[in-house]
């Protein structure tokens, strides 16, 4: 049994750093149940923490689902890119990768099931969305060769996880969370962007043969100009969850300027030290949005009232 989970637990910590996933999707699931408002741990099922305790295990397991179907997606170019992955070293084997996938999604329905059928059924569309993704929209050749598409169309599963999160917390069907916990979706969308963009951006020192980067594609001032707008449209997208009067857009926008002013200098300095500032920044940014969105809706998060 020791030796089965030994890989594993190497896997994790090479390829799924348990504790900043851990942080960042609690801060995820606490600003849902925030932007959820008055009652949002109080609904029928699972209450208080143990409902914020489930949504984020399934939150988790469902970003852990998705590190997997890269580790699948990627073996060829890792076998020539990165061969010391776990994958492609053997450490764990492409069965050991779909048996986990499996398990992930299983943990996924369970826990949202347990917090009511609006979450379960919101749970279900984003797995869909997730297998569908998995097999690249059946679109493979003309996703891959389009790093921007291929990244916008997989990002875009955020949105319904969000959405799942937000029926969790409501106890509303997807049909029925109303248009502002829609735009806090696709500000999500928005956020995960500002993620994808800002990892894969690189001087032109760290820049690898045959492997994608937007720097490349796009130059790093055109890189730093995606990550910004997206940046901007998470602004008024997030806006409409009226929680924390003024406080909250303020400090999402001063995230945003210092973001900015990182990438700025990025692109007129083609240093590696200023690369890894600007990666480690944008990776950052989501969490610190997400803990924003917490800590201002804390009033209404542990209002434990009716709905």
């Amino acid at each position: 049994m020791i030796a089965a989970i030994r890989p594993w637990r190497v896997f994790l910590a090479e390829r799924f750093a348990p504790g900043p996933y851990v942080i960042m999707v609690a801060l995820f699931a606490a600003a849902h149940a925030a932007a959820a408002g008055p009652g949002a741990l109080a609904r029928p099922g699972a209450a208080g923490v143990g409902r914020l305790g489930l949504a984020a295990v399934g939150a988790l397991a469902f970003f852990l689902k998705l590190r997997l179907y890269d580790e699948l997606k990627d073996y060829e170019v890792d076998l020539r890119l990165n061969p010391d992955r776990p994958l492609a070293r053997g450490l764990v084997s492409r069965a050991d990768m779909g048996w986990g996938i499996g398990g992930c999604i299983a943990v996924e329905l369970a826990t949202f099931g347990a917090l009511g059928a609006p979450a379960a059924l919101a749970m279900a569309a984003a797995v869909a969305y997730s297998l569908l993704m998995y097999r690249e929209f059946f679109a493979s050749q003309f996703l891959r060769p389009r790093l921007t598409a291929y990244a916008v169309t997989h990002t875009a599963v955020s949105v319904l996880l969000s959405a799942a999160l937000s029926a969790a917390f409501t106890g509303r069907h997807l049909w029925r969370l109303g248009t502002d916990l829609w735009l806090f979706g696709l500000g999500a969308w928005c956020l995960f962007n500002v993620f994808e963009f800002g990892r894969k951006t690189f001087a032109s020192s760290e820049e690898r043969a045959g492997a994608d980067s937007y720097s490349r594609v796009f130059g790093r001032s055109g890189a730093v100009a995606l990550v910004a707008a997206m940046c901007a449209l998470s602004l008024p997208l997030l806006g409409p969850v009226r929680i924390g009067g003024w406080g909250l857009p303020l400090y999402h926008l001063g995230l945003s300027l210092a973001l900015l002013v990182l990438g700025v200098a990025f692109a007129g300095r083609d240093r590696a030290s200023c690369g890894v500032a600007f990666r480690a920044a944008s990776q950052f940014y989501i969490a610190a949005v997400y803990a924003g969105v917490a800590v201002a809706g804390l009033p209404a998060f542990l209002q434990r009232g009716a709905p």
